[in-house]
């Protein structure tokens, strides 16, 4: 076959990568040869055994196979059903080439899941009219693609697919302990340009903020529109202190770029909210809800400005300040928060601290160092995690704890700490001072908190004679589940083994503490730490 009875390579075509599968070593050279002249980046294999092992190569992005039907390990049928059923970022064009070219075999092939046939001998022509032809149906393939993940407006992937990645990204981040931020950002006043210059010119903002936000970030970030005016980042393997930087960097860009309408040009600000992963978020849904909480506390700061997580944590809204000092008063954290039964150390294993939990009836613990200062948080989760890893008695927690966790000092306002857990998903933070874990305070121990005080003040759930102290039957109460909990620690410790008494020990002191703390409570109504629960004996903490 001469070259001019072949058409010259169309310049239009993008080129790709192409694996040709024959066990033949003339045919392998004699494919590669002519798709090389096209332009085709080619590799071969001989068998279906390499064949696989090449399409695992994360280096290649194949965008068609070649592959013969008979094969040393088995057949390309298999090869194309092992091919079709593994996800694929993108769709792969097969070409079977083969000899055994009647109609069967046409029909068992195309079956099978390939695109096209070839018979052998392997005639030029024939071979790249085929593969142009591939390569039209994969341009077509890709334009849809792109057309259904892609806002049409501004060009950058949909929610959809924005969720995806992200899900991708999440296991990452966890998998190997790096950090996960995302910047969550919407125009300001967007609702005034489409009010005064209309909605197409709102239409031309949006694309233009679109363009600069595409051209900001980097090729590992994802990013999309994620709704109206809003849009969305996530950066792998960012902190908090450098998507600030990031996001400060787009809000100054934008507020500086001058958008051309139709009838005027216009400058726009951004607010943006900005979280990183924290040890108590279980679900990708959680980091977007706080960076989304942050750039609503933007907004209620005047707008055109970055707000983190750090000052999310400690804002306080201004709304009904009498109401809140009504319920709240001068109450700290460390008047609600629940005190640490018992912290781990770095160096435990992982089956040191299942027992561990297993014997003090706890689901996680705060992590300290020799020295006793926090460095992370362990919970049965993570355990759980490394459960089924070879010779999990040499992982150490150091390996499996959370470190990026949520604390504040035990001084801090308690209703700080209420507006906190009152706008995320997040249920728990840790109170600590001078770097040592003192407490846990939860949703459910603000709420014993109140029950404690201020609803008894409001004469309900718990009612108080003319002389201001309880009515017997709430003493009687509290004190019969304090005796019923002292039997259960007597019974115990005569049923049970001495090495059993310091976990068993623990557990129900802790628990007559806090109803000790609830007599005192019933008897005056003042604040502390108590908890009057009807829940089993060891069921001792918010951990």
């Amino acid at each position: 076959m001469t070259p001019d009875t072949v058409n010259p390579p169309d310049p239009n075509l993008i080129r790709s990568h192409v694996l040709v599968v024959d066990d033949d070593r003339l045919i392998r050279t004699l494919i590669r040869e002519f798709l090389s002249r096209e332009g085709y980046e080619v590799v071969t294999a001989e068998s279906c055994r390499e064949a696989l092992e090449v399409l695992e190569e994360e280096k290649h992005q194949f965008k068609f196979l070649v592959t013969d039907w008979e094969l040393p390990d088995g057949s390309g049928i298999d090869l194309i059903r092992h091919v079709r059923h593994v996800v694929s970022s993108h769709y792969m064009y097969i070409v079977m080439a083969t000899s055994h070219g009647n109609r069967e075999n046409l029909t068992r092939a195309l079956n099978a899941g390939a695109d096209d046939f070839l018979a052998k001998p392997i005639d030029r022509g024939e071979l790249v009219a085929r593969m142009r032809s591939g390569q039209r149906i994969l341009a077509l393939e890709t334009r849809l693609t792109h057309l259904a993940n892609s806002d049409l407006l501004t060009g950058l992937p949909t929610r959809r697919v924005f969720e995806e990645m992200i899900a991708k990204e999440w296991s990452r981040a966890r998998r190997y302990r790096l950090p996960l931020s995302c910047v969550i950002f919407d125009i300001d006043y967007f609702k005034r340009i489409n009010d005064v210059h209309g909605h197409a010119s709102g239409d031309q903002v949006l694309k233009e903020i679109g363009r600069i936000f595409s051209d900001s970030v980097r090729k590992s970030d994802i990013i999309c529109r994620y709704g109206g005016e809003e849009f969305c980042a996530i950066l792998p393997e960012t902190s908090t202190a450098q998507a600030c930087l990031w996001a400060e960097n787009l809000r100054k860009r934008i507020a500086e770029t001058d958008i051309v309408l139709d009838s005027a040009v216009v400058n726009v600000t951004t607010s943006l909210g900005v979280a990183e992963t924290l040890a108590e978020m279980e679900e990708q849904e959680e980091l977007i809800d706080i960076a989304d909480q942050c750039l609503s506390e933007a907004k209620q700061k005047g707008r055109n400005q970055v707000v983190s997580f750090s000052n999310l944590q400690n804002a306080v809204s201004n709304s009904a300040s009498e109401q809140f000092d009504s319920v709240f008063g001068r109450a700290v954290a460390a008047d609600a928060m629940t005190p640490v039964v018992s912290t781990v150390t770095p160096e435990s294993s992982v089956i040191e601290i299942s027992q561990f939990f297993l014997d003090y009836r706890i689901p996680s613990a705060p992590v300290v160092d020799r020295e006793g200062n926090l460095v992370g948080i362990v919970s049965e989760k993570d355990l759980m995690s490394v459960a089924t890893r070879p010779n999990p008695h040499e992982i150490t927690i150091g390996e499996v704890m959370r470190k990026n966790l949520i604390c504040y000092p035990p001084n801090i306002p308690l209703r700080v700490i209420w507006e906190f857990l009152n706008r995320v998903s997040i249920r728990t933070v840790l109170i600590s001072e001078n770097g040592k874990a003192l407490g846990v305070l939860s949703r459910q121990s603000i709420l014993r908190w109140l029950g404690n005080t201020t609803w008894k003040q409001d004469g309900a759930p718990h009612q108080v004679d003319n002389t201001g102290y309880a009515s017997p039957t709430r003493l009687e109460a509290a004190a019969q589940m304090l005796a019923d909990t002292s039997r259960q620690l007597t019974n115990d410790v005569e049923m049970r083994s001495e090495e059993e008494h310091a976990a068993m020990v623990i557990g129900t002191v802790s628990k007559m503490q806090d109803l000790m703390t609830d007599l005192l409570e019933t008897v005056r109504g003042g604040s502390g730490s108590g908890a009057l629960s009807v829940g089993p004996p060891f069921d001792t903490t918010d951990f």
